[in-house]
C-alpha cells in the first residue's frame, strides 16, 4: 500500500515539476540577455530537474516493488531512508519557521508595523507551516517503517528475481 502511495505522490510531483519548468521556461524567454535574474532561473530549473529525476526514480522503483521485483526491494529501502531523512529535515525547517513566525508576528502587530491583512496572512502561514511540519513527521515515521519492513525476511521472500 505504501508503495502505491509513493508512486502516486511521485507521479503528482513529476507533474508539478514539469508545470513549474514550463512556467520558468516562459519567464526565461522573456528575460533580456545579460539580465541578472537569468542565473536564478537557471538554478531553479536545475533544482526542478533534480527533483523530477528523483520523483521519476521513485515511480520506477515503486512500480518494481508493486510488481514484486527483487531488484526493487533494496533500492526502495534505500530511497525510503533517503526520503525519510529529507522529510525529517523539511519538518524541522517548517517547525523552525513556524516558531519564528509565532515570535515575530505579534511583535510586528504590537509595534504597528503590520496591517490586519498582513497579520491574518501571517496566521494563515503559521497554520500551513504547522501542517507541513506534522506531515513531515508522519512521512518520516511511515518511510522509516517501510524501510524496516522491506528488510524483514518474510517480506524478502515475497519478491522474486526476474526471469527471462
Amino acid at each position: 500500500m505504501i508503495a502505491w502511495v509513493l508512486l502516486l505522490a511521485a507521479g503528482f510531483g513529476c507533474v508539478q515539476y514539469v508545470r513549474h519548468v514550463q512556467q520558468l521556461w516562459g519567464v526565461l524567454q522573456t528575460l533580456p540577455a545579460g539580465d541578472s535574474d537569468i542565473d536564478q532561473v537557471h538554478a531553479m530549473l536545475a533544482w526542478d530537474a533534480g527533483y523530477f529525476a528523483v520523483a521519476f526514480a521513485v515511480i520506477v522503483v515503486s512500480a518494481g516493488c508493486i510488481l514484486r521485483q527483487a531488484w526493487a526491494r533494496p533500492v526502495l529501502r534505500v530511497l525510503s531512508l533517503g526520503l525519510a531523512v529529507w522529510a525529517a529535515y523539511r519538518a524541522v525547517v517548517a517547525w523552525y519557521q513556524w516558531h519564528m513566525l509565532t515570535v515575530i508576528a505579534p511583535v510586528l502587530v504590537a509595534a504597528g508595523h503590520s496591517t490586519p491583512e498582513q497579520a491574518a496572512e501571517a496566521q494563515h502561514m503559521q497554520h500551513l507551516l504547522l501542517i507541513s511540519a506534522g506531515v513531515g513527521v508522519v512521512a518520516t515515521v511511515v518511510l522509516l517503517w517501510l524501510a524496516w519492513q522491506l528488510g524483514q525476511p518474510a517480506v524478502r521472500l515475497q519478491f522474486r528475481s526476474r526471469s527471462f
